[in-house]
């Protein structure tokens, strides 16, 4: 079983858990918020809008995770073209020291 479909079922549990703890908590309450207060709000709603808030905060930090990553791949991807050209340069000037040395030294 490949990492994915390891992360898709453990997925899958943690939503099924979540969807039966929110069916058995049906009462109506009331919501205070800093300034905000919402009367007679399912427990239903709360959790799976706060659930589904958790979901998006973390697809978030994974998409800026992965961002991150892929610019540091590709700054490191930039170095090592950059350093294939000395090392070109290196060894193309080496050849000509040497064919160099040859003919002053047969």
């Amino acid at each position: 079983m490949s990492k994915a479909q390891t992360y898709l079922i453990i997925s899958i549990v943690f939503a099924l858990i979540v969807a039966i703890f929110a069916v058995q908590n049906t009462e109506k309450m009331a919501i205070y918020f800093l300034f905000w207060k919402i009367e007679q709000v399912s427990k239903v709603i709360i959790i799976l809008a706060s659930t589904a808030a958790g979901a998006l905060v973390m697809l978030f930090l994974g998409f800026m995770w992965n961002y991150k990553k892929m610019k540091h791949i590709r700054a490191l991807e930039v170095e090592i073209k950059e350093l294939k050209k000395k090392t070109e340069t290196v060894t193309t000037g080496e050849k000509a020291v040497a064919e160099q040395q040859q003919q002053v030294y047969p």
